[in-house]
């Protein structure tokens, strides 16, 4: 009986960690977004890259949700490195978003830099 109580307890304390992880990146997430909007992209940068560093241990046991947030932190940080105008570090984390999940707007924002890129290049 005692064997069974303290399985429990330990299961149940796995899903209340994973599930504040979970809450913890998506605050982490609306904090980003909240200093891009205010223009502090390098706080919100830093923000986006704690959601990357609370999904990096567990890449291969994601499910959907958090793919889908980690896609979206990749996205937020290509925009914000766009916007200092670090169109390298940009296309690096715009190509892992599409990796995750190859929507229109990851394409998009991964053309959108690729052709400032090669602007640059050329100028």
């Amino acid at each position: 009986m005692n064997y069974y109580i303290k399985n429990i307890i330990f299961i149940l304390f796995t899903l209340l960690i994973l599930n504040s992880c979970q809450d913890e990146a998506e605050l982490t997430m609306e904090r980003g977004i909240q200093y891009y909007e205010w223009n502090k992209f390098d706080y919100a940068i830093l923000e986006f890259k704690k959601v990357v560093h609370i999904f990096s241990d567990k890449t291969d046991n994601l499910n959907y949700d958090q793919i889908r947030l980690l896609s979206q932190a990749y996205h937020n940080l290509s925009i914000s490195y766009s916007k200092k105008g670090w169109h390298a570090e940009a296309q690096i984390e715009a190509k892992k978003a599409f990796d995750l999940i190859p929507s229109t707007e990851n394409k998009e924002v991964l053309e959108l830099i690729n052709n400032q890129l090669n602007a640059d290049i050329t100028k």
